[in-house]
């Protein structure tokens, strides 16, 4: 494929920035850099470069989100493994990346915080699963499109919450000392208070992190720098023996071999857990749906956005079965896959295979690595993922975008994280039914003597003895059906033969709500001896509306479906119409 064959295909593919999701306009914007530069055929070499390099960079961005779940960190590297691999085999989108990322980390930490701390590692392993099972069953009902109904403004505002709260929580740990409050908010405030209890063995390296992860990408090191920012500090700790520095050995012991078995503990689960298995489906999903429509396959075939939720499912799954945390579609990683010159789905299998080995061969080296440097990987992160560009973008939308956002950052910041993922939702579906009803507006028409239309103003009130040409514009469902009706000329005491011929272009369906409505409006046309059309029905439409006419539901009226030139079932009803006043005769 050539390069304005795909930069056509990518612009076709277009949608409205309320319609997008946090990140997917620059997925979008990488893949239309990188994608035409590759060659037509995949090569065994590349993938395996692209894969090494990713690893290289997943390693230390696994065992940070292993850290933020508030568990091991190697589980977070087992999870990266299980991802990539299994991920790379059942992904339908062939260059996505399936790996941990830090909303779905964050969400595990929150979501497991109840238990005890001996039974934190089975409580994360059993929503894991639980997770992935409702992934595969919500991509076998084949219900990918639903999370388009989640509003960019309310993931937005979701997202910075996440990363607020992921960075008050690394903070403890990047200090070097366990501040204590009945949130991360009020723990924050604690270490401020006790900041002279800072240990500064534990925050230089972890402030020589952050730097590293600002400046060493712009050097010659490029995409190896995240590896060099975790291992320069960790040696240097490791050098200087400060053994006051928590590595991650001290967190998790690191067995040497494959990683081991774990079976769900299933006497842990509750009813706040089920509910934070389906909070961590839908939040994954969203995020791996916007990476699924965002990357199109090298070899042309179309993503499937269903099949890309039960791979998530399955990654999941077997995540949680070697003891790791919760995997997704990954916007940062799968750019790094594409600029890295992935060809194929090879790329993440190799990724996976090459973290396999290091876990397998070097598990001591993995254990040296100091929780305060993961936990500057992850307040870098974090704090990049706060773009004000994005904020304001959503803040320039309008104000129901503004109360999206402000209202999803409150509820993520002050409420347990499945709460804000079901409030976040439910806001996304009352925005959505209420800005599509706010503008569906009724537009009068009239027919030149060319045959062309012309718009002219709404009548308050119809005439009689005229032909009224309406066409509708926005979505007819039940609240969009009532705002039809407020809109609906009024029929005068004497006003007598209206006729009503309504242009319905494009309506697929006809609910309960819009039937009513048109039978009401229907019957005062009626009684006043007039006539109603609908035209230009979809085939959907024209099915629904022809089977109510024929009962005593729409009974008398003219409803007739969309020709193959536009408009042409309007002109019929109109001269149908003009037959009709013409032959009348009052004397009868």
């Amino acid at each position: 494929m050539d390069k304005d064959s795909i930069n056509k295909e990518i612009e076709n593919e277009a949608i409205s920035v309320e319609e997008m999701l946090p990140g997917e306009e620059e997925l979008k914007q990488t893949v239309k850099a990188h994608r035409y530069k590759l060659p037509e055929k995949s090569t065994l070499s590349a993938d395996a470069n692209a894969g090494l390099t990713k690893a290289m960079n997943e390693i230390p961005s696994g065992m940070a989100c292993g850290q933020l779940a508030g568990v091991s960190p190697v589980m977070g590297l087992f999870a990266c493994v299980c991802g990539n691999i299994t991920g790379g085999i059942f992904n339908s989108t062939k260059l996505m990346i399936v790996s941990t990322t830090s909303a779905s980390a964050f969400m595990v930490y929150q979501i497991t915080q109840a238990y005890a701390e001996e039974q934190r590692v089975g409580a994360v392993v059993l929503l894991v699963l639980l997770a992935g099972l409702i992934m595969i069953v919500l991509g076998l009902l084949k219900l990918g499109n639903l999370v388009r109904f989640v509003s960019f403004s309310v993931m937005t505002g979701f997202l910075a919450g996440i990363s607020i709260l992921a960075i008050l929580s690394q903070l403890p740990t990047f200090f070097g000392f366990d501040a204590t409050g009945s949130n991360k908010i009020m723990q924050t405030v604690d270490l401020i208070q006790n900041i002279r209890l800072t240990n500064w063995h534990a925050l230089i390296p972890g402030i020589a992190t952050v730097v590293f992860m600002v400046l060493l990408p712009k050097t010659p090191l490029g995409q190896k720098s995240a590896l060099v920012s975790v291992a320069l500090p960790s040696l240097f700790i490791f050098l200087m023996k400060w053994n006051d520095v928590e590595v991650v050995s001290d967190v998790g012991e690191l067995s040497s071999g494959l990683p081991s078995l774990h079976l769900p503990d299933f006497s842990l689960i509750n009813p706040s857990l089920i509910s934070g298995a389906f909070s961590l489906a839908l939040i994954t999903l969203i995020q791996g749906a916007g990476v699924s429509q965002s990357v199109p396959n090298p070899d042309g075939s179309r993503p499937n956005t269903s099949k890309d939720f039960v791979s998530q499912g399955i990654a999941n799954v077997s995540s949680s079965l070697i003891g790791g945390i919760g995997v997704g579609g990954s916007v940062g990683s799968t750019a790094l896959n594409i600029v890295a010159g992935a060809r194929s789905r090879l790329a993440s299998i190799f990724a996976g295979v090459f973290m396999l080995l290091l876990v397998v061969l070097v598990p001591g080296l993995v254990g040296q690595v100091a929780m305060p440097v993961l936990a500057g990987v992850m307040i870098f992160a974090m704090a990049s993922s706060l773009r004000p560009q994005k904020n304001k973008q959503v803040w320039n939308a309008g104000w129901a975008a503004r109360v999206g956002f402000i209202s999803t950052l409150l509820v993520t910041m002050f409420w347990p994280i499945q709460y804000a993922v079901l409030v976040g939702v439910m806001l996304s579906f009352v925005m959505y039914f209420f800005m599509s009803s706010r503008y569906v507006k009724l537009h009068r028409r009239r027919m030149m003597s060319d045959g062309r239309f012309e718009q002219i103003p709404v009548p308050v009130e119809l005439e009689s003895e005229k032909i009224h040409i309406f066409s509708v514009d926005g979505s007819l469902h039940f609240a969009g059906a009532r705002m039809l009706e407020n809109q609906w000329p009024k029929l005068g005491t004497y006003t007598r033969r209206p006729v009503i011929v309504l242009e319905m272009q494009g309506l697929n369906n006809v609910g309960a709500t819009l039937t009513e409505v048109l039978l009401n409006y229907y019957h005062k046309i009626e009684e006043a001896g007039g006539r109603f059309y609908i035209t230009e029905l979809g085939e959907r439409s024209y099915s629904i509306l022809r089977t109510q006419a024929a009962s005593e539901i729409l009974g008398g009226m003219r409803i007739f479906k969309q020709e193959a030139i536009i408009g042409e079932s309007t002109r019929q009803a109109i001269l149908e119409a003009r037959e009709w006043l013409g032959n009348y005769n009052p004397e009868k």
